[in-house]
């Protein structure tokens, strides 16, 4: 769950600092403090060791494709599933220390995938490759104008007729003071998606569940499956 337009990120951490708050996830995943006021964690809290419900479901469901792209794969273990499927996987974090565990961890599960650092918001060297696109709460952690250019710059790093699988932060989750989260719309999603060259054929809401220092936390997201629409 990482990756934005620099070293840092706005992802919703928990902590006492504002919504607004940014994090450097590099520094997160190097055991260090993210961010001012934000003490270091031994383990990011989305770390479960093992692929999100969501991905499961998406390739359960047929929907991952072709060539993919795990955008914002942070420690890997959704490229590693994917992989592990059959699917030929290439994995994009702006985090060079997340990206070494994943390359570990494919490795202990014996699966080639392709890690690299790049910017979500441009995607640098990627043109026409993918097939699918895999954001599994990347997208929550741009700001306004950093997701629009993620958005553009999936569809020029994709084929004709790709999909874009996307889990994401929403905005029906109650304020929390001690887990600040971005909040995402539904306006938002068909906007900045829409406006990207994105025909949405799917949004649904879903609760998410995650046990964090021994309390349970509750959030709800989107799940959102989007068609590349080509230029006229």
């Amino acid at each position: 769950m990482t990756g934005s337009n620099s070293s840092t990120g706005y992802c919703g951490f928990p902590g006492p600092p504002s919504r607004s708050q940014r994090l450097d996830f590099d520094a997160l995943y190097r055991g260090e403090s993210p961010g001012e006021g934000l003490p270091p964690v031994a383990t990011p809290p989305w770390d479960i060791k093992a692929p999100k419900e969501n991905v499961i479901s998406w390739h359960s469901g047929g929907w991952v494709t072709g060539d993919v792209l795990d955008v914002g794969c942070g420690l890997g273990d959704n490229a590693v599933y994917l992989a592990k499927n059959g699917h030929r996987v290439t994995g994009l974090d702006i985090s060079p220390t997340a990206l070494t565990t994943a390359r570990q961890r494919a490795a202990d599960a014996g699966v080639e995938v392709t890690f690299a650092v790049a910017d979500s918001t441009k995607l640098d060297g990627y043109v026409a490759v993918f097939d699918t696109v895999v954001d599994s709460g990347m997208f929550h952690c741009l700001d306004e104008d950093g997701k629009r250019s993620y958005a553009a710059a999936a569809h020029r790093a994709t084929r004709s007729g790709a999909t874009l699988l996307l889990s994401c932060f929403s905005d029906a989750d109650p304020p929390d003071d001690a887990w600040p989260r971005p909040a995402v719309s539904e306006q938002t999603l068909r906007d900045v998606l829409g406006g990207a060259g994105w025909d949405i054929t799917s949004l649904e809401p879903a609760t998410v569940r995650r046990e964090f220092d021994g309390k349970e936390i509750e959030m709800a997201f989107w799940y959102v499956r989007a068609t590349r629409r080509d230029p006229n």
